[in-house]
């Protein structure tokens, strides 16, 4: 049995960074945890981005890793200003996940040099993307992926599918060859069904799963509101008191999560620090896998990958 997380040797053993560069983010996508079906509620998450201070003392901890991702689970990393530097200094094999509507030319220039790709999450063409990717504008999105792939760079298209989106797969898969985008993924992530709010909170449209499986409802929206205040929970409770087996992918892959400060977490899912979740170390593995297999299964891995 590998050694990670376990023996002495736990930072040697981790192949795999999950980075999170920024928490700040140019898009309202309605079904992200970091806002409200695409309502910005204040003060639920800070804004920050990660430091080059704080990321030379990661890196000088795994020396063996062979790939870092910069994949975010509240921010677009693009938004950091530092990203190029961040990807320069990972020494490794890269891979920066992005809306793509953000960040100077300079930037994606320098991006198209480094050993790594960048994957662009595009979610249907001009008249459907922004209808997820909200605030997103499609000319910026066309206008940077040509910068990146006129460059040298290797992309990556990311299609995830609605019901609104679905009929238009090959169109935008083949306007991916014809701007050189080296693959197009569709990927079904599940955060598919809900009302989608603008600024003001209102209801415009809802996101819906692609087979037609499930259909608008009534919403409250002030109460939303007020449950969002105390503390995203990604539904935890209905997780208590049943046994689970937990098949954990960072465990088997040899990676963790890392911060925006810098902080280490088994995984993305254990990395959020909210009024009612605390953040999970790295160092707290070992007591989360006693849990597996019983009937006090910690929640989040119960939620995320229990079966």
């Amino acid at each position: 049995m590998s050694p990670f997380f376990y023996g002495l040797n736990i930072n040697m053993d981790i192949k795999i960074l999950h980075v999170e560069a920024s928490t700040h983010c140019n898009a309202r996508c309605p079904l992200c945890p970091r806002n409200l079906h695409g309502y910005n509620v204040p003060g639920v998450y800070p804004e920050l981005n990660l430091t080059i201070k704080a990321f030379e003392k990661v890196l000088a901890q795994f020396p063996d890793k062979t790939f870092v991702y910069f994949n975010g689970n509240l921010g677009d990393p693009m938004m950091n200003p530092d990203i190029l530097s961040l990807v320069e200094m990972s020494n490794c094999y890269t891979n920066v996940f992005t809306n793509g509507g953000i960040g100077r030319r300079e930037t994606w220039t320098g991006l198209a040099k480094q050993n790594g790709m960048v994957t662009f999450s595009i979610d249907g063409l001009e008249d459907t993307n922004h209808l997820y990717r909200q605030d997103v504008k499609w000319d910026q999105i066309m206008k940077r992926a040509r910068w990146y792939i006129d460059a040298g760079g290797t992309a990556e298209w990311k299609f995830v599918v609605f019901k609104h989106n679905h009929h238009q797969i090959a169109q935008a898969k083949l306007l991916s060859q014809q701007l050189g985008f080296n693959s197009f993924e569709v990927v079904d992530h599940g955060r598919n069904y809900g009302p989608v709010l603008d600024k003001k909170a209102n209801i415009t449209h809802w996101i819906l799963p692609h087979d037609g499986s499930r259909q608008p409802t009534a919403y409250d929206v002030a109460g939303g509101i007020e449950r969002y205040k105390k503390g995203h929970n990604l539904q935890t409770e209905k997780y208590i008191g049943k046994k689970y087996e937990i098949d954990c992918e960072h465990e088997k892959e040899q990676k963790i999560y890392v911060d925006v400060q810098g902080k280490l977490s088994p995984c993305c899912y254990q990395g959020f620090e909210l009024p009612n979740r605390k953040f999970v170390a790295l160092s707290q593995f070992g007591e989360l896998k006693k849990t597996w297999n019983t009937k006090s299964c910690d929640p989040i891995c119960a939620a995320t990958c229990g079966k």
